[in-house]
């Protein structure tokens, strides 16, 4: 799937479709507040696990899928919060599998595998408005994990965290009482997608009028302002 379309289902709230697995939606605020936002967090946590993060020398057809299914594999706590994890975007019930030459997670009709992780992650991390840190941020879940995909996660790491530059409170809370017809129940009915998209859109619309306003009062140099460079309906960065 092309990453406009992506961008436009996040936009929109809609299913996204995933070869072989099949819809993944990103929740609303409202779900992830009944949820609990903590464990919401650490859902991420477990799905966007990433063999950067392992300060190890690891085999190049190592893959974050192979990561992630071993973890699910040798440790009880981890597997039960990342099938709770994608029970929550796919609506169906994980099953871990394994045939003659590969490993899956069978959920409902589909499965995840070493070849869709990649964009499910991508998709997760895009939809929570999620980066992930430089410096190693996820435990290894035990040593037989380790051996199990000789030794790749030997080393110390943990969880990698959500973005929290801007608090999603104080987002959630300035958008609905800033005059632009939205209320906290419409806010709630959003994913965190459209939250952070409407906070950068706004914050863009009130630059470029703020800038307007300054040219009209003669306070504001127009010869050093490229209008179309801080036009509102620029695209977001």
């Amino acid at each position: 799937m092309d990453e406009l379309d992506i961008h436009f289902k996040l936009l929109g709230g809609r299913p996204i479709y995933i070869e072989q697995a099949g819809y993944l939606t990103i929740p609303s605020l409202e779900k992830i507040v009944d949820i609990n936002m903590s464990l919401y967090n650490s859902f991420l946590a477990s799905l966007l696990i990433d063999k950067t993060m392992i300060k190890s020398d690891l085999d190049n057809n190592v893959t974050n899928f192979d990561i992630f299914y071993a973890n699910c594999y040798h440790n009880e706590e981890f597997k039960a919060n990342a099938f709770a994890a994608i029970y929550l975007f796919f609506s169906e019930s994980p099953t871990l599998k394994e045939s003659e030459n590969n490993v899956y997670i069978e959920i409902g009709k589909g499965q995840i595998n070493h070849s869709n992780f990649n964009i499910i992650q991508k998709i997760i991390r895009l939809g929570n408005n999620v980066e992930i840190q430089n410096e190693p941020e996820f435990k290894p879940a035990n040593s037989r994990a380790k051996k199990m995909i000789e030794m790749i996660l030997k080393n110390r790491a943990k969880q990698p965290k959500v973005k929290e530059k801007i608090d999603l409170h104080s987002i959630v809370a300035g958008l609905a009482w800033k005059d632009n017809g939205l209320s906290l129940f419409d806010l709630y009915k959003m994913n965190i997608y459209q939250i952070y998209n409407g906070l950068y859109v706004s914050n863009n619309i009130d630059n470029y009028h703020h800038t307007i306003t300054a040219l009209y009062a003669g306070t504001l140099d127009g010869k050093s302002i490229k209008m179309a460079d801080i036009h509102w309906a620029n695209k977001l960065k």
